[in-house]
This record gives C-alpha cells, structure tokens and sequence, in this order.
C-alpha cells in the first residue's frame, strides 16, 4: 500500500518539475520500460494512471507502470527568467537546482551549484518553485500553464508553485499560483486530470551577450565611424567631420557610469577611451584630437573584469561630454555624447 502510495505520488511530481523547463520546442526524453524513446514533453497526466506525451506533434498516451524515466531539457543558461526547483527531504536536506531526470518509483536527480545529486523518492517532503528573477511574477516565468481538474469539476488554473508529499495519515497536496498571484491548495486525492496550456503571459528574458567582433556601451552596440585627418604644423589632426553624426549614449545619471564590453581577444580590448573637446581646425569646429591629447586626456576604467565566456568589461567614471573609444593607428574610432 505505501509503494503504490509512493508511486502514485511520484507520478504526479512528474507533472510539477516538468512544468516549467519546457517550451513548443521542448526535447525531454521519454523511456519506455520495453527500452523505448520518445522525445517532447508531457501534456496531460490522470493521476497514478496515465500520461499523454507530446512527439513530433502526435499524443501518445502512456500507461503509468510501462514507463521507466524521464530525462528533462536542460534550462537555457541565456535567460534570466524561469523557475528553478527546491526539493526538501524528509532527513532534513534541502537541495536547489534543475531536475534533470527521475526514474520512476525511485530517485530523482537534481543538477544543483555543488553537481549532480540523487535523491530517493520516499525521502521527498516537500518541492517548490522559485523565482529566476525578483522583477517578474511565478506566472510570467512559466511558458506554461496547468490546469488542475479535480473529481467535483472544480478547475484552477495557474503556476504550480508548491507541493506537500504527505502519508496515510497526513495527505499530500499542492499549491497552485493564478494570474493574479492567489495560490489556491489542492488535495492529490481530489484531482482528476491535470493538462498544460500555453501561458501568454509569459516573458522571456534573455542575458545580455557580447558577439564577436562586436563593442557594446551600456550594453548598447554602436558602429565605428571613419576618421578624417588633416596636418597641422608638425602633427597629425583627427577629426570627425559631421558631428552630427555622433553616436549617443544615454547613462544613468546618478552614477555616471558608462560600461563598455567586448570579447577579451577582440581588437577593441586595446582601445582607450578619451575626452575630447571642439576644436577650430581651419574655419569650423570639430570633435577632433592629436596624438598629445590621446596620451594626456585617456580615462582609466575603475573596474575591469573578465568572465567565463571570455568577455571583458570596463566600467568608467564620466560626465556629460564627447568621448572617442579609439586605439592608435587605427582609422575609426568610437565617437559617443554623454548626456
């Protein structure tokens, strides 16, 4: 009575870790216990009976006792929304991560900051989502919906946020977070079905990327604009001949900061940034500099720093002005107006 009390369960949990790591494109694999594999991602569940998984567009149900695991798609590291699974176990432990794959009846494996870990199924007491971000609710995190049909007709539909695996004496439910961030309990002996439904409120955020070749000021790219050069006296005079083409660059007033970031083995690691002023060459004025002032006006960046992908970042200190982001002998340069 307890194993089946277990399994059934268990079951159900496949519902909840997989509700949120999947999109249309989805590829978590399905196995069989006669060593077949199916891959896309569950649509419907009757608890402790079956499920119906989606493949290649076509619903394939499945009975609960053919199945043997399930391994889910790993999340998309790119984005900064989404939920992440907080498993409490009944010997006091408390694990957070992705669930990465469950045998069914068994264990479960949790990719947490410390690895791979696995737990027993009979061990689990509690599981619950948690936000990626703080800016966005449970239900713009999720791609997905679920709707939770229970044996009276009732329907509540939502984010599954929290479920309570419970015994004989103390039952197991779970909590289900609506639209307008209401979270509703439902007992597991009361549910009939539970199916997912896309969620249009969802909103995916991605992390902000460096490509190569590329330069970004406050993570806004910007083209290099082509110099013109004029001599003067003894030295060399580089101009840009329509300021009004000046690329802008809008900051934060408050603190005055301007980041500036790039691939580290790009050419643009080596550029300098520089403050520069009009300055008359014949009868008009030009944002322009010399080789002297490219020495005496550079701005040091008061932090740097280089992360797993390769990707430098400086952080500068500025006020309102015109600044050139340029490395000596090259024929462009950045131009930006901070205002």
């Amino acid at each position: 009575m307890f194993y089946m009390k277990q399994l059934f369960l268990f079951t159900l949990f496949l519902v909840v870790t997989g509700e949120i790591s999947f999109a249309t494109n989805t590829q978590d694999k399905l196995y069989t216990l006669d060593n077949k594999m199916y891959t896309g991602y569950i649509s419907t569940q009757i608890p402790g009976e079956q499920i119906i998984f989606i493949c290649d567009g076509q619903a394939i149900p499945f009975s609960i006792s053919d199945l043997l695991m399930i391994r889910y798609e790993a999340n998309n590291p790119e984005l900064l929304t989404g939920l992440n699974d907080v498993i409490k176990t009944r010997s006091g432990n408390i694990y957070q991560g992705q669930i990465v794959e469950q045998v069914f009846g068994k264990t479960i494996k949790i990719h947490t900051s410390d690895g791979l870990r696995n737990i027993d199924v009979s061990d689990i007491l509690e599981q619950q989502k948690v936000k990626m971000s703080k800016d966005y609710s449970f239900i713009e995190q999720a791609p997905y919906k679920t709707i939770v049909k229970t044996k009276t007709d009732e329907e509540y539909t939502g984010v599954i946020i929290f479920q309570y695996y419970g015994r004989d004496e103390d039952p197991s439910y779970l909590e289900i977070s609506s639209e307008d961030g209401i979270s509703k309990r439902v007992y597991i002996r009361d549910i009939e079905q539970m199916r997912r439904i896309p969620n249009e409120a969802y909103r995916e955020v991605e992390a902000f990327s460096v490509k190569d070749g590329k330069v970004y000021f406050n993570q806004v790219e910007i083209e290099p604009t082509s110099l013109a050069m004029r001599q003067k006296g003894g030295r060399f005079i580089f101009y840009l001949e329509n300021k009004d083409i000046a690329n802008h660059t809008v900051i934060d007033k408050g603190t005055g900061q301007l980041s500036i970031q790039m691939k580290e083995d790009s050419d643009y690691s080596k550029y300098k940034l520089i403050k520069i002023e009009l300055m008359k060459i014949g009868k008009n004025e030009y944002y322009a500099f010399d080789n002297d002032m490219v020495y005496k006006n550079v701005i040091e960046p008061y932090t740097k720093t280089i992360d797993n992908k390769n990707v430098i970042c400086k952080v500068y200190n500025v006020k309102n002005g015109m600044y050139l982001f340029y490395r000596q002998g090259s024929n462009s340069a950045f131009f930006m107006e901070i205002k």
